[in-house]
């Protein structure tokens, strides 16, 4: 009997340690949120720095404080996943997901093309709603974008095509690898030498 419990036991653990698709644990999803998240404020600062003279005020207003705070949020957020990382305990998931929420606020503040009149109730996650607009955006037609600034149209563009490549990137199944948990460390590292993210 003994045996049997045991082969059970070991067949289980190597269960969880496995994570499949659509069973996404709290790491994954960081993972996935952080990655978007730095490639989505990453376009939306810079496409305002580039076009800083024809972007509305508040475009501006937005990308400052974005400039301002993403930083900080980000560098918080990946701190807090690997603590959750090497301890798995409910204070760190805590702590893990109010940085993720801090860093998706500013996700939804880069989001200027949706008026604010067509928000209805409580938004599940920022970045989600990000990610499906980014996958929606790939076959809206010239009628959808009619009632837009032309500013915001190509802003909301360009951020769409860099959330839809790194979607498509970070579709994952497992925890990040050291050489992914390097390529995002450079990443967020880049944030604070670009010209674009300077003040």
């Amino acid at each position: 009997m003994k045996p049997i419990l045991a082969a059970l036991t070991l067949c289980l653990l190597a269960a969880c340690a496995t994570v499949r698709p659509g069973n996404q644990t709290v790491e994954i999803r960081a993972e996935q949120t952080l990655s978007v998240s730095l490639a989505a404020l990453d376009s939306f600062v810079a496409f305002e720095h580039r076009r800083r003279a024809d972007a509305p005020t508040l475009v501006r207003d937005v990308a400052a404080r974005v400039r301002l705070n993403a930083p900080r949020a980000l560098d918080s957020a990946n701190a807090l996943r690997l603590a959750y990382k090497g301890n798995r305990n409910a204070q760190n998931q805590a702590g893990l997901l109010t940085a993720l929420a801090v860093v998706e606020s500013l996700v939804a503040e880069i989001r200027v093309w949706v008026p604010a009149t067509t928000a209805s109730g409580p938004v599940a996650s920022p970045v989600a709603d990000l990610i499906r607009e980014a996958r929606a955006s790939q076959t809206v037609t010239a009628q959808s974008w009619v009632a837009l600034v032309p500013v915001f149209v190509d802003l909301a563009r360009e951020v769409f095509a860099v959330v839809n490549r790194t979607r498509e990137a970070v579709k994952q199944d497992a925890e990040w690898t050291l050489a992914e948990e390097a390529d995002f460390a450079v990443k967020l590292s880049a944030l604070k030498t670009a010209e674009h993210w300077r003040p």
